[in-house]
């Protein structure tokens, strides 16, 4: 290094202010002397700043994404050092920004900002909010984890986990237990699958390195949750054999439904809905004997799959008195409501009254995304609506009673509805159709129409859900005459 200039920068023992035993000591070993001049004809950074050190170089730069200084130290010598700030220098011509991300991330710190993206990302749409929200979930056990004593210790920063971090947090994964539904007083039990958390973490590291979003981790980050260890296949249960409910079992079930109760649950195991779907039908919805289940923009609603959707409406689901009233506004109401007992403000509103009402309450301030979803469940909920927690409800006190294993839960009337589509031979693209599935993005869905729905259905209802529709007309009948007492109230 004969050929370099140095200037050495200000220091404490050079200060004006009194010095202290340390300054004394080490301020002139440990001070910053910068390198103005290169031997010749290697020309100086011009955007990176190059500093002797002690053993070692600081290579110090204005970065346009982070919007400060960064630093970053090279353990070698001037030659390392140079090709280190090119290198930078590079990075911040063609992408303002080097790569460098921030050197002491704390895990909350990364989590808060990936949350933050995330209700950005919902806010302009991207995103659904339950996806933000499932994803904040998950992410609460990767802060449980890191908030250990010993994770802190051996990982104190984003930027220092590797294959280890990723084995450890796996362990203790497999060891956490959790509620089944998120409820605090309920039993807790071990996590079912592990692979969606593990898949969050390393979306969330994966944005971090990324340079054009979250800019946090160096560019040349290695993910420890990407490889082939992470894409093995997760254990899933044997398709063999029955559902967990079968045909038996729904026929017994609607046989003990009452008349709230019926039209709900018939609608659910004939057509496989999901648990919400009920909860956003209108009247309007029903026409020509065809019941729509469409998205709703305009209050803030889109079914898992956001697709639209129509059921060809066949007897006996038709003769249900539900089915056969005009008029507008909520398909279903709650308990309370259709009992007379409440009264909420917009009971009987339509469907562009309800509309109007949610865009009235979003307009009194500027609503994130999340809030937009809970003035919508307000509107509905004014409006009498039955929640998705009072299905829930609903369907557990009947299987409690009817003495039904754990293991059958509401979500398995899909299952038994998609098995004997199938076992009917319905169509694939019409069962994924019915179901609400993407069709899948082959040219040849493009090419098919689905034009025979309804001959379709009823050739496969006639096949394998005679016992069901049998129930249900018989148990009308029943409820019609008077001649069973509520048992649910007994």
């Amino acid at each position: 290094m004969s050929n370099s200039s140095f200037v050495t920068t200000a220091s404490p023992a050079t200060s004006n202010h009194p010095q202290s035993n340390w300054s004394r000591r080490y301020a002139e070993k440990h001070a910053w002397r910068r390198v103005t001049s290169l031997p010749k004809g290697i020309a100086s950074p011009r955007r990176v700043r190059i500093y002797e050190r002690c053993d070692h170089f600081v290579l110090q730069w204005w970065d346009p994404a982070a919007k400060r200084n960064l630093c970053d130290r090279v353990n070698g010598d001037l030659v390392e050092a140079i090709s280190r700030a090119r290198e930078i220098e590079n990075r911040l011509d063609n992408s303002r920004s080097s790569g460098l991300g921030r050197q002491k991330l704390r895990h909350r710190e990364l989590v808060e900002a990936f949350v933050g993206d995330l209700r950005r990302r919902t806010d302009a749409g991207e995103i659904d909010a339950r996806t933000m929200k499932r994803y904040q979930s998950a992410l609460e056990h990767y802060l449980a984890f890191t908030t250990q004593t010993s994770v802190e210790t051996a990982f104190p920063f984003a930027t220092t986990v590797n294959r280890d971090f990723a084995l450890q947090f796996s362990a203790f994964l497999a060891e956490r237990r959790v509620s089944p539904n998120g409820h605090p007083n309920t039993d807790v039990r071990r996590m079912t699958s592990t692979r969606y958390v593990e898949d969050v973490v390393r979306a969330m590291l994966t944005w971090a390195a990324d340079a054009d979003r979250g800019n946090l981790l160096s560019s040349d980050f290695r993910n420890p949750f990407l490889g082939a260890r992470r894409q093995t296949m997760p254990e899933t249960h044997d398709l063999f054999g029955e559902p967990d409910v079968t045909v038996g079992m729904a026929v017994e079930f609607l046989s003990a439904c009452d008349d709230f109760q019926l039209p709900l649950f018939a609608l659910s195991i004939c057509y496989g809905l999901r648990a919400s779907e009920p909860c956003f039908l209108f009247r309007e919805f029903i026409t020509d004997g065809w019941l729509r289940v469409p998205c709703l923009p305009n209050l803030a609603y889109a079914p898992k799959g956001r697709r639209d959707k129509r059921l060809p409406l066949i007897e006996p689901v038709t003769r249900l008195p539900l089915f056969q009233r005009g008029g507008s506004g909520l398909l279903f109401l709650r308990r309370d409501v259709v009992a007379g007992s409440v009264q909420p403000l917009l009971t009987g509103a339509s469907l562009r009254e309800l509309e109007q009402e949610f865009d009235r309450r979003c307009l009194r301030k500027s609503v994130s995304a999340s809030e937009r979803q809970q003035l919508r469940d307000a509107v509905l909920r004014d409006a009498g609506g039955i929640q998705y927690d009072h299905i829930e409800h609903e369907f557990h006190r009947l299987a409690k009673r009817l003495k039904w294993p754990d293991t059958a839960t509401l979500k398995d009337f899909r299952h038994l509805f998609s098995t004997l589509m199938q076992n009917a031979g319905l169509p694939e693209y019409y069962r994924r159709y019915l179901m609400g599935h993407s069709p899948g993005r082959a040219a040849i869905v493009s090419y098919t129409h689905l034009n025979e729905l309804r001959e379709h259905y009823e050739s496969a209802a006639e096949k394998k859900l005679k016992p069901i529709m049998t129930a249900i007309e018989h148990r009308q009948r029943e409820l019609a005459l008077g001649s069973i007492e509520p048992q649910q109230h007994r």
